[in-house]
């Protein structure tokens, strides 16, 4: 008998908390999940910095982050072009939650290639991240618009997994090696209620169901045994019990500010671009064009934000506030919280944290190592691998001045957040940055980041891995499913498990 081509099916679940997933694992919630997982495995992985949905996307679909892509926010301003004519500059001030959208694919670097254009017979559903898909392999392009705008404000989610499943089971009907299929029904919930609220489960077991109709349908169709099937998140979240209106905070100070959805400020002297709402990018005089962002040494001097003082130190004395960071006079990344402060460099073999005062992100003092070992040393950290995605953010010359990350249970947006958001997302925070990895292959023993799954992708499908990317060949599902074949039928994803 010819064998199947092999196909990669990648089940996003927007906001999935990896300890809510597991919880309703253990409680024999989500059958079909199990059943998969006798074969295969779960961990946890590291997702991006701001951990937000779009730019938290960009791992598993372009195998970069958001610093590579040049995409450091849902949010942003570009600084060498904004003179402050607000409308007819507006293309310079990007957010991708409203009609700017679209321009998502446009605005990534365009030496980045997405998953649909490496692999042509792929299809997209309810992605926001479509540069390669034609029409054809779009399908949802317009019901995601309709759903999700009525979604947002009638606080109603599940139509959109239902879309999404009615699409995702035409897909696997079809030809298409690599299908891509985001679920936003947990993320819709968590924001308007909290991470185990009973919507947010019940949506969950829903996934679960629609895990279950797909292998089945893939296993009638003789598919099952070479598809591999990834259930993944892009971010985690936390409840929230404190907004501080970020872009409000700088206008209590005498700082006019831009930001979003008004963008029409009068001289601002200060922008604020929220993401999540965990986190933000502060630019300093965004009216004025300049190539190159201020150090944290200028931020510091009143009259950067033309202020009557030193506004990141005010930044840092706020409760809801957890790290801020900037570029740092002498090289690298400057990182504070309050009372400490350190410099991240990136170094010939990974990345050296160096405490001026303190001990800012908590890994227990000056640490160097490669980027594996840094992973490996901080994944359960209360903010893992942040040295890495610190510096990943000032890779993209997009990025803001200031990063201002908030604490747990807080969040920086209060203004214009309508419906309120009850939980969220966005900052360094462990609740945010760990994600669920399912898989119906055996999965690797070692920390991964979600970037390091684009490798496994295209590793499964036989195809060649590109040069330059983030994401790291930790795990090669390809390869171990070759030398499964090679060996012959009696050889199973089981025992594959016991061998590792």
């Amino acid at each position: 008998m010819r064998a199947q081509p092999a196909r990669c099916f990648l089940l996003l679940v927007d906001g999935l908390r990896p300890d809510v997933a597991e919880a309703c694992l253990a409680a024999g919630d989500l059958p079909h999940l199990a059943e998969m997982l006798a074969d295969g495995g779960h961990t946890r992985a590291i997702t991006v910095f701001p951990s937000t949905t779009s730019v938290a996307y960009l791992p598993f679909l372009t195998g970069c982050t958001p610093g590579r892509c040049n995409i450091p926010s849902i949010r942003w301003l570009d600084r060498r072009t904004y003179a402050g004519r607000w409308w007819r500059e507006r293309h310079a001030v990007r957010s991708y939650c409203g009609y700017q959208a679209p321009l998502l694919d446009a605005d990534i670097a365009p030496d980045v290639r997405t998953i649909f254009e490496l692999i042509p017979d792929s299809v997209g559903i309810f992605t926001p991240i479509a540069r390669g898909l034609t029409p054809a392999r779009d399908p949802s392009r317009r019901e995601r618009q309709v759903w999700g705008s009525l979604a947002h404000f009638a606080q109603w989610h599940q139509p959109s997994d239902d879309a999404v499943a009615r699409h995702l089971l035409r897909a696997a009907a079809g030809p298409a090696r690599f299908v891509f299929a985001q679920f936003p029904a947990v993320d819709g919930y968590t924001h308007q209620t909290h991470p185990e609220a009973p919507p947010v489960l019940r949506a969950l077991r829903k996934v679960d169901q629609v895990v279950g109709r797909l292998r089945d349908q893939l296993r009638r169709q003789g598919q099952l045994e070479e598809s591999l099937l990834l259930v993944v998140s892009d971010h985690g979240s936390a409840a929230v019990h404190t907004h501080l209106d970020l872009p409000d905070w700088f206008r209590a100070r005498g700082v006019p500010t831009l930001s979003h959805p008004v963008l029409w400020e009068r001289g601002p002297r200060a922008a604020v671009m929220v993401a999540g709402n965990g986190s933000a990018m502060v630019y300093a005089r965004p009216g004025v064009p300049r190539e190159a962002r201020w150090p944290i040494e200028r931020l510091r001097q009143p009259d950067a934000f033309g202020a009557r003082t030193d506004l990141v130190a005010a930044l840092l004395r706020e409760p809801a506030v957890g790290l801020v960071a900037a570029e740092a006079g002498e090289g690298g990344v400057w990182v504070g919280s309050d009372g400490a402060s350190a410099i991240v460099r990136r170094t010939p073999s990974g990345i050296s944290y160096r405490p001026v005062s303190g001990d800012p992100l908590g890994v227990g003092g000056a640490r160097s190592g490669s980027l594996r070992e840094w992973l490996d040393g901080t994944w359960d950290a209360d903010y893992p691998d942040a040295a890495y995605h610190l510096l990943d953010q000032f890779r993209a010359n997009r990025t803001g001045d200031l990063l201002v990350v908030a604490r747990e249970g807080y969040d920086f947006r209060r203004r214009f957040e309508v419906p309120e958001h009850r939980a969220g997302h966005g900052s360094l925070a462990r609740s945010h940055m760990q994600t669920p990895v399912w898989s119906s292959a055996p999965l690797p023993a070692e920390p991964i980041r979600t970037v390091d799954l684009f490798p496994a992708l295209l590793s499964w499908l036989g195809e060649a891995i590109p040069s330059g990317l983030d994401g790291e060949p930790v795990w090669l599902p390809g390869e171990s499913r070759a030398r499964a074949a090679a060996l012959g039928p009696r050889t199973t994803m089981a025992r594959s498990t016991a061998e590792r």
